[in-house]
């Protein structure tokens, strides 16, 4: 939801908002030529200039910890959770996990610039400044949600989003998704791609909304507990739930796709490859034209592509592992002649 501007000491949990792949699949280009390097345009309000997070804050004891960061790459985040009072009533106050109390509206004066942090007065998630990313389950669960949070209001709340019942009484909500990938009482494992981030609801940029609620009620819960030096001001405390006690992006292998081409008597053989599991579109790209399908949905393997001679070719293939990640590899570009086909 929106945050106004605010400062304070620095959490670890804030981060600089890097473009992680999304699910799609890149366009493709010519094998071996430079790509030009990536500029962003704009930047939108929920993503601004900050401290890095970088999955590497110190471990604290957690014994009920299960949780990790629902994206990988740093990240910012543009609002904390209010321990004063996280139900959308401003009280004019911000309450960190921490015992840290700031003034609603408020900036830090003392401290330097990359420690200002955006913050909304009433907030009961974290706000993650995600641009149309891939989002991930933050442990293992079913999808008890996912739809718009207000159905037919494409600007309301939370927009599209996804709830997880994770069975040990948590659930947590993803909001303002641009897409959703999965669907209710669908099965998902920690770090499995979820939906695409975007700005659908009551959003002021492009950010992830992610909360932790008791699954009994709803009730918000901070994942990182309470540890100030007097009795938190939220009656709900469930304790540090991050798993090894301080937030880590989960452990996914990013897949690698290996493709190659040799002239065979009726064309052209391709062989790919990539990691267990999971399903191979290839594309087919003749004399650097626009790219056209060839074979969809197939396992890793080989097959012939009937070609004619004088013509150039080189092949595109997507993977998708079983947890929706993708990634795309290319062959180098043979020629047929003539004296290599019948």
């Amino acid at each position: 939801m929106r945050p106004v501007l605010f400062a304070g000491s620095v959490l670890a949990l804030l981060g600089l908002a890097l473009t992680i792949s999304p699910v799609h699949a890149q366009e493709p280009s010519v094998p071996g030529a430079k790509s030009a390097p990536y500029q962003r345009w704009w930047y939108p309000s929920q993503i601004p200039t900050g401290p890095l997070e970088e999955g590497n804050s110190p471990a604290r004891p957690a014994p009920t910890g299960f949780l990790t960061l629902p994206f990988t790459g740093p990240h910012y985040v543009t609002s904390i959770f209010d321990h004063c009072s996280p139900n959308y009533v401003p009280d004019g106050l911000v309450c960190r996990w921490d015992g840290l109390v700031k003034r609603a509206g408020g900036f830090d004066e003392d401290g330097p610039p990359s420690q200002n942090w955006l913050f909304y007065d009433g907030h009961d998630g974290l706000d993650y400044g995600l641009y149309y990313e891939n989002v991930l389950a933050a442990a293992d669960g079913t999808v008890s949600y996912a739809t718009w949070n207000q159905p037919g209001c494409v600007k309301c709340g939370f927009g599209l989003e996804a709830r997880i019942d994770h069975g040990n009484g948590i659930t947590t909500r993803y909001g303002h998704l641009s897409r959703l990938l999965v669907s209710r009482g669908q099965h998902v494992s920690r770090g499995q791609v979820i939906g695409i981030s975007g700005n659908t609801g009551s959003s002021t940029g492009e950010h992830l909304h992610w909360g932790v609620y008791l699954t009994d009620g709803f009730i918000p819960v901070d994942p990182y507990g309470w540890s100030g030096s007097f009795s938190d001001p939220w009656p709900h405390d469930a304790g540090n739930l991050w798993l090894g006690g301080a937030p880590r992006y989960p452990a996914v292998d990013m897949p690698a796709v290996a493709v190659s081409v040799d002239a065979a008597d009726t064309g052209v053989e391709v062989d790919w490859k990539a990691g267990p599991g999971g399903s191979y579109d290839v594309q087919v790209v003749e004399d650097n034209q626009l790219a056209r399908s060839w074979l969809s949905g197939v396992g890793a393997g080989s097959a012939v592509f009937a070609g004619a001679p004088g013509h150039a070719y080189w092949f595109l293939v997507t993977y998708r592992n079983d947890l929706g990640w993708t990634e795309s590899g290319s062959s180098p570009v043979i020629g047929l002649s003539s004296d290599q086909l019948p």
